[in-house]
């Protein structure tokens, strides 16, 4: 199995905590976060190994690596992957329009390897990660299904619209676990609220419950 490698560059907020705990259930074993401060090292070292230099700098065989960049000319193919092969993926909070910021913070900076793209849409951290790892099992990107700018029913009044695409595996969203709580939250929901967990409402979503 390969290396997913994460090119750590937000400080770990809440919300990247719960993306980064999501990748490392895909990836077990295999998640490495390179350029970390030291006083974030401790507490990655509960999801992957640390590194503190940055991806750019380690001296990793570049013949072995494939950086994904939405901006890439081709696309990941599972005979792209061997079993040494590293996989790197930018720790960046993504925006509503992207910025090129994996291009110009890792990419730019590698000369000699691989990059590929996993599609058009723009994906969270943890949902490159997933629809990585799918790819490095044997699918092949056109296979892969997803839903692009889910939005997600909180209450009878309230829904949040997510401006990323997120992958599905037989037909169910790939969300970040905790996310919809965290977002509850910050909306001001009280415990009396949480009565409707993140599966309810994910299969409110999908058309398969009411509220």
């Amino acid at each position: 199995m390969p290396y997913l490698l994460i090119e750590h560059l937000e400080n770990i907020s809440e919300w990247l905590w719960l993306e980064y705990s999501h990748v490392a259930e895909w990836w077990r074993g295999k998640l490495v976060f390179t350029n970390v401060r030291e006083d974030e090292r401790e507490r990655l070292a509960r999801l992957g190994s640390v590194i503190g230099e940055s991806v750019t700098k380690f001296p990793l065989d570049r013949s072995k690596v494939i950086v994904l960049d939405l901006q890439a000319e081709e696309e990941l193919k599972p005979e792209d992957v061997e079993e040494d092969t590293v996989i790197v993926v930018g720790g960046i909070l993504g925006d509503a329009v992207p910025r090129g910021r994996t291009k110009e913070f890792i990419t730019s900076r590698m000369e000699g390897v691989r990059v590929r793209h996993i599609g058009k849409p723009q994906y969270s951290i943890d949902g490159a990660s997933i629809v990585t790892k799918l790819i490095a099992d044997g699918r092949r990107l056109n296979e892969i299904e997803y839903e692009e700018n889910p939005t997600i029913q909180l209450d009878e009044f309230s829904e949040i619209t997510l401006h990323y695409a997120v992958p599905k595996l037989n037909g169910k969203l790939l969300l970040t676990p905790g996310l919809i709580e965290l977002q509850r939250r910050e909306m001001g929901y009280t415990e009396e609220d949480e009565r409707v967990s993140d599966e309810d409402l994910v299969e409110f979503f999908e058309g398969k419950r009411g509220l």
